[in-house]
């Protein structure tokens, strides 16, 4: 899978010699560049969600094991993060479609032995098993298919051809397929943005954006009809006319609509909400609907300070990008920063009932293993990139 057209294979034990981990030296020149307002930026948030979710599951039997859960994938995704950064983003233009490669074999692999689908609050199956922990590999793809996509863009010329546009959308489309064949609607939409985001940083032609719309009509009918479950197609029906079933596919929407309500400007104090304290008050409290006990909890002042908090790291990751290297570095850097503005903004849009409910968590506050681990992934990533962007 490594030949694509451009000679990369052919440069691979150049580059590995050139790109040696263990020059000391450079080790010692990183850490001295060691992006620490970043670091410091997410592990704040971190802790943000952390205390958020022991108010959201203290009534909860389940709540010891979700935050046992969550303290060692925090301290798992913080350890990968330290450890990416250290590690030179350039090994991905070539390693990166090994990465994918696996990923796709996972993505395949989870649609015949995969389970979840019949779990509360899971829905679709999506996940496999490791040692006694659940992994689901779309979280993984969000972070190999932001190591491939850039290399082709950085490999390309200022005009490329048709051939090139077609591999492109090949290699974006196959990893968003299989995430919607396992009706996981959220994390395509999220790969989708980040591919479309990459590509207009890029400066894509705009007969290529028209070639990609006229695509995306056509198959639009077609995943509405028969990718999209009957839920998520009356999810966004649900959005246009939300008073239609608020005892139905409107409830969980209007739920969190009524605790972000009652918090007010003050917050009602954390442990002391009416509705994030009841047992199935709002439904997946810890993680898809958590914004909503931050907005009963905390008041119209916590959720300002967290959405605050969370501009501020997307800025900075956009200032990395801006001031990265090398082209492959600014596509990866914008890529993951667009992926994970678009989880904050379609979590907090969902809660709010203005975007239709997917199942997307909001990064670094809600309960899970998976997407607290490839959040940390991105941020080791970009943290690569703002490193090496300071050698001097």
């Amino acid at each position: 899978m490594i030949a694509f057209g451009w000679g990369i294979s052919d440069n691979v034990g150049k580059k590995m010699r050139e790109l040696s981990l263990f020059n000391k030296v450079k080790r010692i020149n990183i850490l001295s560049k060691f992006d620490i307002v970043l670091f410091i930026l997410v592990g704040m948030i971190t802790a943000f969600g952390f205390i958020v979710l022991r108010s959201a599951t203290a009534t909860m039997n389940t709540g010891s094991q979700i935050i046992r859960t969550q303290i060692i994938s925090i301290s798992l995704g913080v350890t990968v993060a330290i450890i990416l950064n250290f590690i030179d983003y350039e090994y991905y233009k070539v390693l990166g479609f090994a990465f994918y490669g696996v990923t796709l074999f996972l993505l395949i692999y989870v649609l015949f032995f995969g389970y979840g689908k019949d779990i509360p609050g899971i829905g679709s199956n999506s996940w496999i098993e490791i040692g006694g922990f659940m992994f689901q590999p779309a979280e993984l793809a969000k972070i190999t298919y932001m190591m491939v996509i850039p290399a082709f863009l950085a490999k390309l010329k200022e005009e490329f051809n048709a051939r090139d546009f077609f591999l492109i959308i090949g290699f974006a489309v196959a990893p968003i397929a299989l995430i919607l064949m396992q009706t996981d609607l959220g994390t395509a939409m999220v790969i989708t943005a980040g591919f479309l985001g990459v590509v207009f940083v890029y400066g894509i032609k705009y007969r290529y954006v028209l070639i990609v719309m006229g695509l995306s009509a056509i198959a639009a009918p077609l995943i509405w009809f028969y990718v999209l479950a009957k839920y998520q197609r009356d999810r966004i029906i649900t959005l246009i006319n939300p008073l239609q079933d608020l005892e139905g596919i409107g409830y969980q929407t209007e739920k969190a609509r009524i605790a972000i309500g009652s918090g007010q400007l003050n917050g009602r104090g954390l442990f002391n909400g009416l509705q994030s304290q009841q047992n199935g008050a709002i439904p997946v409290k810890e993680s898809d609907f958590i914004f909503s006990v931050i907005g009963e909890e905390l008041g119209f002042i916590g959720s300002v300070l967290l959405i605050l908090l969370m501009v501020l790291i997307l800025l900075w990751c956009v200032r990395v990008a801006i001031k990265a290297k090398d082209n492959y570095g600014s596509y990866m850097v914008m890529g993951l920063t667009i992926m994970l503005a678009f989880h904050f903004i379609e979590n907090i849009g969902m809660n709010i009932g203005i975007l239709p409910v997917t199942g997307i968590p909001l990064p670094f506050i809600s309960a899970g293993g998976s997407a607290m681990l490839s959040n940390y992934m991105a941020i080791g990533l970009i943290m690569s990139v703002s490193a090496r962007s300071r050698l001097t």
